[in-house]
């Protein structure tokens, strides 16, 4: 599971929940949210203490999530007609401004203006900020596209790619599937695999989409691996598919929910199975 996002800025990428220290409990039942927030921005302005801040994402993320199983319970309410509807669709709306409320405060760590330089310090900031977001569905992924095109990344690609690759961890499929196919063509071999990355994550995603991402990516998988054995002293073709394939042959697999060997074998599953409603239910 991922690390928490504390001092020890210890973040694992391949992992699924946020622990929650202890503190952040208890500074989320005794802080305001606004208050939290100007408390966050005021370490922002400061241009240090960025542990004191990563501590503080902690917080943002339960409240995050504390937000949506109160959406939740108020979606199950109006469905069986129980409570004051005109209420609860007014508190509904309020909770969900606050979610994305919350995404842009955590975004705001990459475009404040005492976080400008690209040092050390804030390098960690920004990455525990893409963990952070990517555990705030479509909204936290909204902001991690925004953040992956920021230009004063341009010379970060490592940021850059881990934005992409916690987009998966939103799973918001019908949002962000499209862009992160598109990017599998990408000139930039980082941003390749760290979008299939991404795209490995969508296991869980409608057919409709999954069969979208495995056309394009088995195709491309395929015309990369062709270019290497076209012209074997091609050391820029070598590179890409040393870089991307294995990432891509990973995401094929979660997509697909079968395992296969290389791109020869998907491009026969592919072409076999393209057409078979059966493959493609999502009953």
């Amino acid at each position: 599971m991922i690390a928490t996002l504390t001092l020890s800025l210890i973040c694992a990428p391949s992992a699924g929940a946020v622990c929650l220290s202890e503190m952040s409990v208890v500074a989320f039942q005794g802080e305001e949210l606004k208050d939290l927030i100007k408390r966050f921005d005021g370490i922002l302005k400061s241009k240090v203490n960025e542990g004191e801040a990563i501590k503080l994402m902690d917080d943002f993320i339960l409240r995050f999530r504390t937000l949506e199983n109160e959406i939740a319970a108020i979606d199950d309410n109006l469905e069986i007609g129980e409570g004051d509807a005109k209420k609860m669709k007014s508190e509904r709306k309020s909770k969900v401004k606050d979610m994305e409320k919350i995404a842009e405060v955590v975004y705001r760590s990459f475009i404040h203006k005492g976080r400008k330089n690209i040092t050390e310090g804030n390098l960690q900031l920004w990455k525990a900020a893409a963990y952070t977001l990517g555990q705030m569905g479509e909204d936290g992924g909204t902001f991690l596209m925004k953040a992956f095109e920021l230009k004063k990344f341009r010379d970060e690609p490592e940021l850059r790619g881990l934005c992409l690759e916690q987009i998966g961890y939103t799973h918001a499929y019908k949002k962000f599937a499209d862009e992160l196919i598109d990017l599998l063509d990408h000139s930039e071999y980082l941003f390749i695999a760290k979008a299939a990355d991404a795209l490995a994550q969508f296991g869980e995603a409608p057919a409709k989409i999954r069969k979208l991402a495995i056309e394009r990516m088995s195709k491309l998988l395929a015309q990369n691996y062709e270019a290497t054995i076209t012209d074997k002293r091609d050391e820029e073709a070598q590179k890409k598919y040393r870089m991307t394939g294995r990432s891509m042959q990973n995401a094929l697999e979660a997509l697909a929910h079968v395992s296969l060997d290389g791109p020869l074998d998907w491009t026969e599953w592919w072409n076999k199975n393209k057409n078979k409603a059966e493959v493609w239910s999502d009953e």
